[in-house]
């Protein structure tokens, strides 16, 4: 170590560690809710499509059925 240079307080170094962990942590619960509201726009949009123009087939009648069941579960 230079002996110009002062060392780092210890508690400069855990409120740095800290704000860091709590800044990153926000970060990913913020962008986690807006993924999530934006996923049950697309969702409630494709199942208000069903809703006026129902499938026909099998298979897109269990799709339908599928996303409305998503659509409660998420509480969207």
């Amino acid at each position: 170590m230079s002996p110009h240079r002062r060392p780092v307080p210890l508690w400069y170094v855990l409120l740095a560690v800290v704000l860091s962990v709590l800044t990153v942590s926000g970060a990913g619960i913020w962008y986690t809710e807006h993924v999530a509201r934006r996923q049950c726009t697309v969702l409630a949009a494709e199942v208000a499509v069903y809703r006026e123009s129902p499938p026909t087939t099998q298979t897109g009648q269990h799709l339908a059925l599928a996303k409305e069941q998503l659509l409660r579960e998420l509480h969207c």
